[in-house]
């Protein structure tokens, strides 16, 4: 059964489309092996909330790429999804060089040991991380950083990661309550407790939610610069058709052509977004008219047209998205944070 899924869905796989073809477009020279890793692959099949129209999930985005293709790719996913996932993708891709692993945090460590003892030990990776909540572990993002040695040798493999920092707001406890079972996710998806700062000092009204979210982007972006090496990490707001904050993607390159071609789209989608949010609204709103005896045909078939398309190219004189360089954190290892001793 096909799982649906809101506009930002769609907008993000484009995203991913068009970032995929550019990365083995720009690598194709530097190696006869290229790599993709979808550490939350998903289900094989996926559909638009509204309207009901198929889309491809990540691996088949990533196994359509043809100039040139991926040529090792590794996708993770939990039981019991990992079993459809694999019979979607020998029925579709028999030829192909994919291989589907269990759990991406556990398993991750030998998935990397099979590439290194392969012909794709130096390739250039790119991996795509896409959990529904808190569930990538810090030791993973090191395991990714360290696979291929020192940069002196290769450059790292570049990430592009769902960071669900609005949920924070959700999982956290009121004033007076203790911290709940989700903190050890989310220390572990930290990699340490310094997040508590952050909760803290929101904790005490001395920052905004909006203020501890865009700390706690900070803070991991931080570390993937400052802990693991990477030379640029940009991050892209998701928000809902309510206009809520929903995520943010972050991006992690040593590759300075990765850097270029991920602010040109994160430009491009800073500017494009907003209007899909609108254009997911009236198609939402043209369908409950529809469900209640009413129709409204000219609303209606402008929202088709706008979700069934692909998101624009066209250039634009003004800049939407600017690349900032992650901050030191503000609120560190504080001492009067209990949670941070």
């Amino acid at each position: 059964m096909r799982r649906s899924w809101g506009y930002w869905t769609r907008y993000k796989l484009d995203l991913l489309q068009r970032y995929l073809s550019a990365f083995t477009s720009t690598t194709k020279n530097k190696s006869s092996r290229i790599v993709y890793l979808d550490l939350f692959a998903g289900q094989p099949d996926i559909v638009d909330r509204v309207p009901k129209i198929p889309r491809d999930s990540s691996p088949r985005l990533a196994l359509c790429v043809d100039d040139p293709p991926f040529t090792d790719l590794r996708f993770f996913e939990l039981v019991p999804n990992v079993t459809s996932l694999r019979q979607a993708l020998t029925l579709d891709y028999v030829t192909r060089n994919w291989l589907v692993y269990e759990d991406s945090n556990a398993s991750i460590g030998q998935a990397l040991a099979d590439l290194r003892f392969s012909e794709a030990r130096s390739a250039p990776t790119f991996a795509f991380i896409d959990p529904h909540g808190p569930h990538c572990k810090w030791q993973t993002l090191e395991s990714l950083a360290a696979h291929k040695g020192p940069p002196r040798f290769t450059m790292k493999v570049e990430l592009w990661m769902l960071f669900p920092d609005s949920l924070f707001s959700r999982l956290m406890p009121k004033p007076g309550e203790v911290l709940p079972a989700e903190d050890a996710a989310i220390t572990a998806m930290f990699g340490d407790g310094a997040w508590h700062a952050i909760w803290w000092a929101l904790r005490n009204e001395e920052i905004t939610p909006e203020e501890a979210r865009e700390e706690y982007v900070n803070l991991l972006r931080w570390r993937l610069e400052t802990e693991l090496g990477y030379r640029w990490t940009h991050q892209l707001e998701i928000r809902n058709t309510l206009d809520a904050p929903m995520c943010h993607m972050l991006f992690a390159t040593d590759s300075e052509a990765g850097h270029r071609i991920l602010s040109h789209l994160y430009d491009q989608a800073a500017n494009e977004f907003p209007n899909m949010a609108q254009d997911a609204r009236r198609m939402r709103d043209s369908l409950q008219l529809q469900e209640s005896g009413q129709f409204d045909f000219f609303s209606s078939l402008g929202g088709i047209e706008a979700l069934g398309g692909s998101v624009g190219m066209a250039g634009s004189a003004e800049h939407f998205y600017e690349h900032q360089r992650a901050e030191e954190p503000r609120f560190h290892d504080r001492e009067t944070c209990p949670y941070c001793l």
